[in-house]
């Protein structure tokens, strides 16, 4: 018990029993004088212990007003109380110390989670019961291609289904979202999970992006089938260039009539060996060795190679003009010709433009877009434009295009085919570095 406490207890004590002596005096000897004081005592006794009941009971409302409002630093004095008050007031002031510690510690574990949440690669989504989104991470808005996920509604700019197919998946079930952006075709398989938080029930969306997976293991499985045939296909034509050779070097086989049909057999297997050279440049790619560089020089470099007709326009739009790139320069380079080369044959001899633009979107990714006014690639052989092999040209080999989404892979980015008319033009080809 502290000093203020015992000389609270006293004065109520003096004032009471003080009083209450005065008018028994009074009543018996002491007259009427002394049972006027007395009553005074008594009065000013209870008041004094009413004021303090009602004081407590004001202080207690205060201290849990405080905490309702989240206020936890607030705290109530404890002096001049009787020894029960004081212990009230006491547990209430720890009341307010326990809870301010547990808000400290939520948001530490709040700030702990969002960190964690903010790191993961999987796209999170958190909606409350009415369908709100209340909290998503940037690989989610990564993912969904825009800034921030404020509400699903952003997402009818892509597909006007998709916000209410997202909002009716229920915890357990699960979804294959596609859409086309201004970063390509987007695929992703989207997974809801269920939680009761503080009575209400959350719904979390979890979002992965397949179409890379896909993309990469298909990609893979075309490398081991391209390095398995190369491998057989050299080892039964070898022979024949060699043996054909050596047959076409013999004076009798010179002058005999098999001379020509010999001729044929060694020049369509060492074209068979060359052919089979080219798809081992898919398979046989170098690790790339990333270092920055500027986009500008390396378009000029391309631009010098003179693989531009006179017939037509090559411009470029940087933005900005010293605009960095962190990849391998050489590959890079070599997805750029690849795709300028495309551009040139589609175009043809007539007159014609290639542009290149190049920007940096708001999340610090590099865009560059390699368009051209050539004839509209359709929508079949669009689909298959990046197959290893694949090609329209009776003298193509379908290589470069698989190239160049292979080293863009390689590169930790991208390269699609945008839809007709994209800013525009005909054909446009994105290369997305992260």
């Amino acid at each position: 018990m502290g000093f203020n406490a015992v000389i609270s207890l006293c004065v109520r004590l003096v004032l009471l029993l003080g009083g209450v002596v005065l008018v028994t005096g009074g009543i018996l000897q002491w007259g009427v004088w002394a049972v006027a004081c007395g009553c005074v005592l008594v009065v000013a006794g209870i008041v004094y212990v009413v004021k303090a009941q009602v004081a407590l009971r004001y202080n207690s409302k205060l201290m849990l007003e405080a905490v309702k409002n989240d206020d936890f630093s607030f705290r109530l004095r404890n002096k001049w109380l009787s020894p029960y008050e004081r212990i009230m007031q006491d547990t209430l002031n720890s009341f307010g110390r326990m809870m301010g510690k547990q808000k400290i510690l939520a948001e530490q574990r709040e700030q702990f989670f969002g960190l964690i949440l903010a790191n993961v690669r999987s796209g999170v989504v958190v909606l409350d019961g009415d369908g709100q989104v209340v909290q998503a991470n940037a690989a989610a808005a990564d993912m969904l291609h825009v800034p921030a996920i404020v509400s699903l509604q952003q997402l009818a700019r892509f597909d006007s289904g998709m916000p209410d197919m997202l909002e009716r998946l229920k915890g357990g079930e699960q979804a294959q979202v596609e859409f086309h952006s201004a970063a390509g075709d987007v695929s992703l398989l989207v997974k809801a999970s269920e939680i009761n938080l503080g009575g209400e029930k959350m719904r979390i969306l979890i979002m992965n992006d397949i179409k890379s997976e896909l993309d990469a293991k298909e990609l893979a499985t075309w490398i081991k089938m391209s390095r398995v045939l190369t491998h057989e296909i050299m080892n039964s034509v070898a022979p024949i260039v060699s043996l054909s050779k050596t047959f076409l070097e013999r004076d009798d086989v010179k002058r005999s009539g098999i001379y020509e049909g010999m001729q044929a057999i060694h020049e369509t297997s060492a074209g068979l060996i060359s052919f089979i050279n080219n798809y081992r440049v898919a398979s046989t790619l170098q690790n790339p060795a990333p270092e920055p560089f500027y986009l500008v020089d390396i378009l000029r470099q391309v631009e010098g190679l003179g693989i531009v007709p006179a017939n037509v326009n090559f411009s470029c739009n940087i933005c900005p003009k010293d605009l960095i790139i962190y990849a391998d320069p050489n590959l890079i380079r070599q997805v750029l010709i690849n795709i300028v080369k495309n551009a040139v044959q589609a175009i043809g001899k007539a007159n014609g433009r290639i542009h290149v633009k190049a920007v940096v979107s708001p999340d610090d990714r590099v865009m560059v877009y390699v368009c051209n006014d050539g004839p509209v690639i359709p929508r079949n052989v669009a689909e298959e434009i990046f197959t290893p092999f694949f090609t329209t040209k009776t003298d193509g080999n379908g290589i470069g295009l698989s190239l160049s989404r292979q080293i863009m892979k390689l590169s930790g980015g991208s390269i699609d085919l945008l839809d007709t008319g994209s800013d525009g033009w005909p054909v446009t080809f994105l290369l997305y570095f992260d």
